[in-house]
């Protein structure tokens, strides 16, 4: 009796044993050697402001080996709110910040969209998109009568860019039938969709007033962005 009952331990032991590692090598192993990183819950198409993260991205266990360096963790994700894409990202692809930009289009409580009335602006770049940082010069509104040269112009200019009003990030850029201008070749900005006519910025009253009282005093706008 206590010979079969020393068999039926023995093997309920190694039964045990067999289930034990089974579940190590299913998952207390792979528990060890991978972390949890967010992914592309689909692709997300470059140009895209991630208005709301958790409708983007998911939490997903990625083995170490194969986890990139940088990788956003999931108590992480509140950061990529009002972020832009500037590249393609895959379905299931891990998330990095470099792949979006610096500035969030996420507006603070004193701040709204203005849109910059065109008459307002002397010069601005043809290659401006949405959620570039810029920066706004004042120049003198009859720049073009004191002038003649390119020389001069240039010279002029550069003075203006000396100090800048204020600095800012665009919403919108637009073009005269209020289509959003975008890129249509990728990455780079050679060509776009269309041409540039207007662009809407974020502000606060002070900073409207700052351009109201500028463009009252005589002076137009330079718009250049980084």
């Amino acid at each position: 009796m206590r010979q079969k009952l020393k068999g039926v331990i023995g093997i309920a032991i190694m039964f045990t044993a067999l289930i034990a590692t089974y579940l190590w090598v299913t998952y207390g192993q792979t528990e060890i050697q991978s972390v949890s990183l967010l992914v592309a819950q689909k692709d997300i198409p470059k140009g895209t402001v991630i208005n709301n993260a958790q409708d983007y991205f998911k939490s997903q266990k990625i083995s170490l080996e194969s986890a990139v360096a940088g990788a956003i963790k999931p108590n992480q994700i509140n950061l990529l709110d009002g972020r832009i894409a500037e590249q393609f990202i895959p379905a299931n692809g891990q998330i990095v910040r470099q792949t979006f930009s610096n500035n969030s289009l996420i507006l603070k409580e004193n701040e709204f969209v203005f849109k910059l009335p065109p008459t307002w602006v002397y010069s601005i770049p043809s290659s401006i998109r949405r959620g570039d940082k810029i920066s706004i010069y004042e120049i003198d509104s009859k720049i073009d009568n004191k002038l003649n040269t390119n020389e001069d112009i240039a010279a002029m200019l550069t003075k203006g860019k000396q100090e800048s009003i204020f600095d800012t990030t665009v919403v919108y850029v637009k073009d005269s039938t209020n289509r959003e201008v975008i890129d249509t070749n990728g990455d780079e900005r050679l060509d776009g969709t269309s041409q540039v006519s207007a662009i809407e910025i974020i502000c606060t009253r002070h900073d409207t007033q700052v351009l109201e009282n500028s463009v009252l005093s005589g002076k137009k706008l330079i718009v250049v962005y980084r």
